[in-house]
């Protein structure tokens, strides 16, 4: 991924939106057949995959000497920041590369305010995905079975998923690869302030982890984006 050009990792973001709009499909099936543990689980992954979308237009974005020091493992194989991004660009208003732009002129409060309710649904979400999956033996000494997982919580976690894979499929749209051939400076500045909020964010792996991770990312783009509106004044 760090030698791939810029335009291999836009397709490759939009074969991941791709991907993550065929997950939710998938997951509508299982749920209308009433296989809601399996429906379950594959809503959770279609949230992932566009959140490892989005982490791709992030590094389709850094310039090569930046991409050459990213944690790309970690950007693309941490389910739970996965998770975490992935609903807090939909809830931000997907629309690439303009999301990066709408979090720089947001307030912190009402981006740490979405990622408090992100943060929650990841962590829910990641413990019913493997419950959708695996039996399991609780340390209370009861069986948790995947059928236990009921209607309800399949319905709730397939409309947030219905949610992102609208806005996946904005990744595959023709016109929204060529914008982002031309990636604008709040993109750019929110990939170099990924990469900055990783190098402190040490080895912790939790949805409480990876929000904090964005919000600090978030954080320094609005500084960096402040500092360089102040210097263009001086």
């Amino acid at each position: 991924m760090k030698a791939a050009s810029r335009t291999e990792l836009c397709a490759s973001a939009a074969a991941a939106a791709d991907n993550a709009v065929g997950l939710f499909d998938d997951a509508e099936l299982l749920s209308g057949a009433g296989r809601y543990a399996r429906a379950y689980s594959l809503a959770v992954l279609a949230v992932e995959e566009f959140g490892k979308a989005t982490s791709l237009v992030a590094l389709a974005a850094m310039p090569e000497n930046l991409r050459a020091q990213a944690p790309v493992r970690r950007m693309l194989e941490w389910h739970q920041l996965k998770q975490v991004g992935g609903l807090l660009i939909d809830a931000v208003g997907f629309r690439a590369p303009d999301a990066a732009a709408r979090l720089a002129h947001m307030r912190v409060t009402q981006v740490e305010q979405i990622l408090e309710q992100t943060g929650a649904f990841a962590e829910d979400a990641d413990r019913l995905k493997r419950r959708g999956l695996y039996m399991d033996l609780d340390r209370e000494g009861r069986i948790r079975r995947p059928s236990e997982i009921t209607e309800a919580e399949v319905s709730r976690q397939l409309a947030r998923a219905r949610q992102v894979a609208s806005s996946a499929g904005q990744l595959r749209e023709p016109a929204v690869q060529a914008r982002l051939a031309h990636p604008p400076v709040e993109l750019i500045e929110l990939s170099r302030a990924l990469v900055g909020a990783f190098a402190e964010a040490g080895d912790v792996r939790s949805p409480a982890a990876a929000a904090a991770v964005v919000l600090q990312a978030v954080c320094k783009l609005k500084q960096q984006l402040a500092a360089s509106d102040t210097a263009s004044r001086s």
